[in-house]
């Protein structure tokens, strides 16, 4: 995916005017599909078109990268500035997910806790089926479905793949958001008619 500089550094200008920037300091990944590497980092401050990152090896400005933030979700967009271990992130969503977004940081500077994410977004169901899951090596792996929305699904597994791994769960597949107690969490990206989800 290929971003214009001068039009990415404008969009960058034009978010932090329309957008307040909310200190934060929330433990997070960075995911570049390019070469499907993951990356820990740290987000500093959060807006409703951007968040500013620190990181111990920034990636080239106006790349293209998946951002997963500790309570808020996962958000797709394109680095836009750098300094030394920081750097600048503008979100590319539609503007359902960016309200969402807002909605959460206006509870977060309100409350100071988040009491909901992604994956409380939709009525979950608890389950008790079990199956298996494969990784992008062909290796299988069986689980425990313990509990499954519209958008996402906890697994009990004692095999953790690394957060932003995507997974292949049969009919759907998933990347890996989160890693709890009994295993991870599941944000679907594909539907069962294999096509792309999106939140």
């Amino acid at each position: 995916m290929a971003f214009n500089a001068r039009e990415a550094q404008r969009s960058a200008s034009h978010e932090q005017r329309e957008f307040e920037r909310v200190p934060i300091g929330l433990p997070g990944k960075l995911f570049m599909p390019s070469d499907e590497t993951t990356a820990d980092c740290r987000v500093v401050n959060l807006s409703g078109g951007g968040a500013g990152i620190r990181c111990a090896e920034p990636p080239p400005l106006h790349t293209f990268l998946v951002l997963y933030i500790d309570g808020f979700g996962r958000f797709e967009g394109v680095t836009t500035r750098g300094n030394p271990g920081e750097l600048g992130f503008r979100f590319v969503c539609q503007k359902a997910k960016r309200q969402c977004l807002l909605d959460d940081l206006s509870n977060y500077v309100s409350n100071g806790v988040l009491t909901t994410t992604w994956m409380r977004r939709s009525p979950r169901l608890p389950s008790a089926s079990h199956g298996h899951f494969t990784r992008p090596n062909g290796e299988p792996t069986r689980c425990e479905v313990l509990d499954i929305s519209i958008e996402g699904i906890s697994l009990r597994t004692n095999l953790q793949p690394p957060i932003g791994e995507l997974i292949d769960l049969g009919k759907t597949c998933g990347r890996v958001v989160r890693h709890h107690e009994n295993g991870i969490a599941i944000q679907l990206e594909l539907s069962a008619e294999g096509q792309h989800h999106d939140e």
